[in-house]
């Protein structure tokens, strides 16, 4: 009797049993990558097969040595933190799937401390500006800090720019800990093709998590006019029948159409009794300016026999450039 109980007894599906379900590594030191091997158990009557083995991070690799498992047999899970980046205490987590009906997905916990190590951190202020819309030509500077937030020196070994970015970078440049240095970028526009800019600055330095960092300039190139004057009326009408004694004035409309500050540094007349009531405008760009004229009517009178035309003169300033 008892032997047929024995061949009757039902069989226990895969059942698996890891030897931990956590594992601390203890006080490693930086870039070390302490290792455990775990053992996961088939105590069931039929076979357990391992169907994956999936890691939370990249920084733990875990391989198992055999995805079927035997009853009562057993098979080596390897577990590796690797710890470069890292600093004080660090926790991950790793699962392993099987085909246990009763606890198909175990997870296995990881804690390790990793040892404080001296080492230069890289800071930037910023790291993408937009220069919006330029007129070809403009060379545009953008200011930036650069902060070591490390404990031993930060050293900038190279930095890489397109031909239309310059820096004041001098290489190699050393900044302590706890220091900054005030960086410029200057974009110079000059002999750039009109369009869209989307160009970068690379800054290498001996910051080991951020050893390469990408400063990005983007924005937009048009064509550059010249400063434009336009004058309105185009003439000036003055009637000295007009019933006015002392004397009248009239009205020009000066308006700078260009793209750049226009500047009238005199503003004359041929006769001495035609008088423009301003010397000089300053004219921003799309700016219009009122210039007024007064003609001295009894001075008129006295100097003119018959119809006359007469002149005021603008004298605008053009700026030149003269590079050396």
């Amino acid at each position: 009797m008892v032997y047929v109980y024995m061949q009757n007894k039902p069989k226990i599906p895969p059942r698996m049993v890891l030897s931990e379900t956590e594992w601390d590594y203890g006080m490693v030191k930086p870039n070390d990558s302490p290792t455990h091997i775990f053992t996961v158990k088939n105590e069931g009557d039929e076979e357990l097969i391992i169907e994956t083995v999936r890691v939370s991070c990249g920084c733990v690799q875990a391989s198992i040595s055999t995805k079927n498992i035997k009853p009562g047999k057993s098979a080596e899970l390897k577990a590796t933190f690797n710890t470069a980046g890292y600093e004080g205490k660090v926790n991950k987590d790793f699962y392993i799937k099987s085909n246990d009906p009763l606890e198909p997905e175990k997870r296995i916990s990881l804690r390790v401390e990793v040892q404080h190590q001296t080492k230069p951190i890289i800071s930037f202020s910023e790291t993408e500006w937009n220069l919006g819309l330029i007129s070809q030509g403009d060379t545009p500077t953008f200011p930036f800090i650069i902060e070591n937030k490390g404990d031993t020196d930060l050293i900038i070994s190279k930095v890489d720019t397109y031909e239309h970015i310059k820096h004041n970078i001098i290489i190699p440049l050393r900044i302590p800990p706890a220091e900054i240095y005030e960086a410029v970028l200057t974009y110079d526009s000059n002999d750039h093709e009109l369009g869209e800019v989307r160009e970068a600055v690379r800054i290498y330095s001996n910051d080991s998590i951020r050893d390469g960092v990408s400063l990005r300039i983007g924005g937009y190139i048009k064509e550059r006019f010249e400063p434009a004057i336009s004058i309105s009326p185009s003439g000036l009408n003055f009637n000295l029948a007009s019933s006015s004694k002392d004397g009248m004035i009239e009205k020009i409309f000066v308006q700078n159409l260009g793209g750049k500050t226009a500047k009238i540094i005199s503003v004359k007349s041929s006769v001495d009794y035609l008088v423009p009531l301003s010397s000089e405008l300053d004219l921003n760009l799309g700016e219009k300016n009122e210039l007024q004229v007064l003609l001295l009517k009894e001075k008129a009178i006295e100097e003119i026999e018959e119809e006359t035309e007469e002149y005021i003169y603008l004298t605008i300033a053009l700026p030149v450039k003269i590079n050396k």
